[in-house]
């Protein structure tokens, strides 16, 4: 309570005195919140400034003091341009319109001079002052430095941009290199393609070359073995009669005439068995099979498919090779006893499997083999494989090996088999 004593002279003369008694509990409160928001301010980091409409200023807290290098009595009464950029006055009238008009300005980033004339990245946040009536008599200011954080951003930016051109570079680059390694790949696989159809020549001549010697072997030398013989019979008759000495050489010479006729005819069909044009694909890998167990000891079983019939002549032949490749790897390299051959075929495939029961390849031998396909003659025979766009896989462990080639039936080369039901073979070693 604000209390106050006035002395009043009575009509009479007499003094007396009048007591007035005021309540500024409101008054109070509002020095209070005063002299608390006071301190607040002036113990804010941000920078709190206030000024009238016409931009004067007339608050400047210690804040604003650090912040732009002005103290409070050098700043307060100035225009609030002293701390505004010539070429930002702009900014201060439109801020100023808005104020009048009781708006906020929140977050408003700008740039501010100090008193160095250094220039800071400030953000700005403005609010009207009201009188007790509402009425606008002026501006609160709260400025944060945001220079560092512009720097940060600036760096960012800069560094997005670095990142920006080195990811086109990059990327430009390896769209470069990419193409060139598809052209790499593309001549690497024309060559390839190349490299193969040679191999297929070479083996078509190979084949040609086996046919033709093999003919020759049958029917020249083979004619010339047989008058021989025939000359050697009648010398040994004759030698019999007048010459009995004689008789008994030229008996062994023409024993040995018909050990080379057999050897001849042999490797004659071997070369090329004449079953294979004649006969086809079953009777000439039996005829091979019955005279590779009786010169090696081998046991071989072998089956086909009931009904198989016949196959394009090429395809005959490169099946009949395949088999007579394997048993050669089995015969020589394999140390089993026994091999097993079966051949089956259905309007979509040829399937043919050759197993043993031998010691197996060694895990970085098949590796090898695998990945080069080297070693046992493999290469030739993938090579015949892929010829028909067919596949040679090799499974092999301790109890034996597995040859297994797979090769696809074109829809003309399908059309010459006869259609018959198949019994699916086993695909794995026990």
């Amino acid at each position: 309570m604000d209390t106050r004593g006035v002395p009043l002279r009575q009509p009479d003369g007499q003094i007396v005195h009048l007591g007035i008694t005021r309540d500024v509990t409101v008054r109070k409160r509002a020095e209070r919140a005063a002299g608390l928001l006071a301190a607040i301010v002036d113990s804010s980091d941000d920078a709190i400034i206030s000024k009238n409409l016409n931009g004067v200023i007339t608050s400047w807290n210690k804040a604003a003091e650090r912040l732009f290098g002005y103290t409070a009595d050098e700043a307060i009464g100035q225009n609030i341009t002293l701390i505004i950029p010539t070429d930002r006055r702009g900014e201060e009238t439109e801020i100023i319109a808005r104020i009048k008009r009781g708006e906020r300005v929140d977050h408003f980033e700008t740039v501010r001079i100090r008193k160095d004339r250094t220039l800071l990245d400030i953000s700005l946040t403005i609010s009207p002052v009201k009188d007790l009536n509402g009425n606008v008599t002026g501006a609160s200011k709260v400025a944060r430095d945001i220079t560092d954080r512009k720097r940060a951003e600036q760096v960012l930016r800069e560094s997005e941009s670095r990142l920006r051109t080195l990811s086109e570079k990059l990327d430009s680059e390896v769209r470069a290199r990419t193409r060139e390694l598809e052209l790499r790949n593309a001549d690497v696989l024309r060559q390839s393609h190349q490299l193969r159809e040679l191999s297929w020549q070479m083996l078509r001549i190979q084949d040609d070359e086996r046919r033709h010697i093999a003919r020759e072997l049958h029917d020249s030398a083979g004619q010339l073995l047989t008058v021989l013989a025939m000359n050697l019979s009648t010398l040994s008759r004759k030698a019999r009669e007048k010459a009995p000495e004689l008789a008994e050489s030229a008996d062994e010479a023409r024993e040995l005439v018909h050990q080379l006729t057999s050897e001849i005819r042999t490797n004659s069909y071997l070369l090329h068995p004449p079953l294979l044009d004649e006969e086809g694909l079953q009777s000439a890998v039996s005829w091979y099979v019955r005279g590779l167990a009786e010169r090696s000891g081998l046991d071989i079983a072998f089956k086909i498919s009931e009904g198989f019939g016949r196959l394009p002549r090429e395809l005959e032949l490169a099946v009949f090779r395949l088999v007579q490749e394997s048993l050669t790897n089995i015969h020589r390299h394999s140390g089993s006893k026994r091999a097993e051959i079966e051949i089956f075929r259905t309007p979509e495939q040829v399937l043919l499997e050759v197993r043993d029961e031998g010691k197996g390849i060694s895990r970085e031998k098949l590796a090898d083999i695998q990945s080069r396909g080297a070693g046992f003659g493999i290469r030739g025979m993938r090579e015949r494989a892929r010829q028909f766009d067919g596949e040679l896989t090799i499974d092999s462990n301790g109890q034996g090996t597995l040859f297994r080639v797979t090769i696809p039936m074109s829809k003309n080369a399908a059309a010459a088999i006869e259609e018959t039901p198949i019994q699916e073979p086993k695909t794995q070693i026990a």
